[in-house]
Formats: C-alpha cells, structure tokens, sequence
C-alpha cells in the first residue's frame, strides 16, 4: 500500500515505574493491529512498534500511527514526527480531549473504540464515530472446534474472577473448564525490547488457545471478549461492574454484572460479525490513505454500536478534505 513508515503501539508501562504485571490484553492489541496493517499492504519492514507511554518522546523516522487503546494525559503532546491515525482511541479521562483540542480538531472524526469516548468529543464540538477496538478485526476461524474445551479468561482490577460467577456456571463447564490469567509478571518497568517480544508470544499463544481449543470463552476482559468475538468464539462477558470502556462492545452482547450472574444464557451462539469487521478494515485503510470515510462503512459502525451521528462542529480549524467531505465546506 505505501513505503512510509506506519506505526502500531506497543506497551512498555513506563509512565508507572511500581507496576508488577503485565497486560497481555495490550499485546493482543498490538498483534491485532499488525495482522490488520499487513491485510492492508503493509509490510513487516515498514512497520514501526512505538511505546504508548512515550509518544512525546519518539524521535525516529516520520510514522503514521494508529492511534488505538486507552490514552492518559502523559501520552501527549505527540512528537512532531508521528502523524496520528484514530482509529479505535479510548480516551482515560476528559482531560486528554480538553487539554488537546487543537491536535485532535486537526486530525478529525476521530475514530473512537467506544460510545463514551465519542460523546467526550461530541461534548467539546469535535467530530467523532464509533470503530470499536481493534481485536475485533482478527479473522474469524475456519471451523468450530470438535471436542473443545470452556475457558475461563480473567484478570486484575475490575477484571478479577468474581466468586458470584463461578457460583452460577453450569458445573459441566466449570469442571472441563481451562484457566487463564491474562496478566504476566514483569521484573522490569518499562519493558524492554526482549520483554515486548514475550509478551507478544504469550499473547499470540493464549489467542491459540481460544481459536483451537475454546468452545466457549466466560470472561470479564475486553481483550479476551472482543478478540474472540472477530474470532467467531461463542463469549459470555460477566464483570463486577459496567464502565465507559464496555460501551461498543454491550451493543453486541449483553455485559453481565453480580445482579445478573442468575439469569445468564449459557447456551450463547457465535456472532456473525463480518460486516462490521469489513466496515472496520475499510474505515482503517480510508484513514491511512488521508481519505474520508466512505458513508457506506459509517453507517454499518453507527448502527452495530448504536452510535449518534457525527456531529457537526460551529467552527473547525482545519481545511483539507475531513471537513469539506463531512461538512460540505467549500
């Protein structure tokens, strides 16, 4: 597709010096988006692995940047030298879109990973849409697993195992069930190069786990749910609690919380999930390019995430075609 330099996050966590752990949910991100970048053209040589916590501080050669996952205060202002690609951007807190109006009015609709992060943009009069996150691209597996196992995918945090939940699966999943703890221990912060490349193995190897062996995948994770949703896994997603990072997500399957442990459906089905994806890789490629999302491909996002409309800002900054294609500007 291109010789320039495009760039995918990886996560080394140097903006917390007193973590312990790992996320391997952040490496399936990264795989996520290498798997989509080459769908799109692009080959290994030109793509670039760039630290989300030190985007400020990236002095290497020019690099278009998908900009996906959740961003904090610190990731910004960005190098001069990465042009920015939303594309699934999940912003921490309100500040990150207030304190950089002018970078992100610049380079919109921003592409947002869910609707709460749409509606901080559409709040300060940017325009923004709803992609989803990025592990909902993987491709989707060729057959059903004959003689699979369950498996149990959990974390830290509000992704913790809670004890409701095992008391409501149906014994004949818990007893065959496999267990997976998708936090790794880490003797070093931030990461090194060697560190980022086992944790992409230990990441490719639990997204073997799910494709080959899992008949269905019970988990409170959105890197477990939304990765083996693309991957045609049947996912029944139960968590201690709803937060802004579940709301593209919940439009494709119920998120259970404590109070509804009792009436889950465990007799989930797959979700065919393949226009949305389609119109997900479409949307991806259109941004690379510097082109503006087809309506087509917008309309398909809109309606699986039961997103609003973009939204049109009273006053934009930028020319160029983002606002004379979305706003009719001339």
């Amino acid at each position: 597709m291109t010789t320039q330099k495009i760039g995918y996050l990886e996560f080394r966590y140097g903006a917390n010096p007193k973590r312990r752990t790992a996320n391997v949910g952040d490496s399936i991100q990264s795989i996520a988006v290498r798997r989509l970048l080459k769908r799109l053209g692009v080959d290994d040589a030109n793509m670039v692995g760039i630290d989300r916590d030190s985007l400020r501080n990236y002095d290497g050669a020019p690099v278009k940047l998908i900009m996906n996952g959740c961003f904090h205060e610190g990731c910004f202002p960005l190098s001069p030298q990465i042009e920015p690609v939303f594309f699934g951007f999940n912003a921490e807190s309100e500040s990150v879109v207030a304190d950089n109006k002018a970078l992100f009015r610049k380079h919109q609709p921003i592409g947002c990973r869910d609707n709460a992060t749409k509606r901080l943009f559409d709040k300060h009069r940017i325009a923004a849409f709803v992609t989803g996150c990025a592990t909902l691209t993987l491709d989707r597996r060729e057959h059903a697993v004959e003689g699979g196992k369950p498996v149990i995918a959990f974390g830290a945090g509000s992704g913790v195992l809670q004890q409701k939940l095992l008391e409501n699966i149906p014994k004949p999943i818990l007893e065959r069930a496999r267990l997976i703890y998708q936090r790794e221990p880490v003797s070093e912060i931030p990461l090194s190069d060697a560190s980022v490349a086992k944790m992409d193995d230990l990441a490719q190897s639990y997204l073997d786990i799910y494709k080959n062996e899992a008949s269905i995948v019970v988990t409170p994770l959105l890197h477990v749910a939304s990765p083996c949703i693309a991957m045609g896994i049947p996912v029944v997603l139960a968590r201690r609690d709803r937060d802004d990072r579940f709301t593209a997500i919940d439009r494709l399957l119920p998120v259970y919380t404590p109070a509804e442990f009792s009436s889950i459906d465990w007799q989930v089905r797959t979700l065919n999930v393949e226009e949305l994806k389609a119109a997900m890789v479409n949307v991806a490629r259109q941004l690379l390019q510097d082109a503006p999302p087809a309506q087509s491909d917008l309309d398909v996002l809109a309606t699986r995430y039961g997103a609003p409309p973009l939204l049109q800002p009273p006053h934009v900054s930028s020319p160029g075609w983002r606002l004379r294609k979305l706003f009719g500007r001339r």
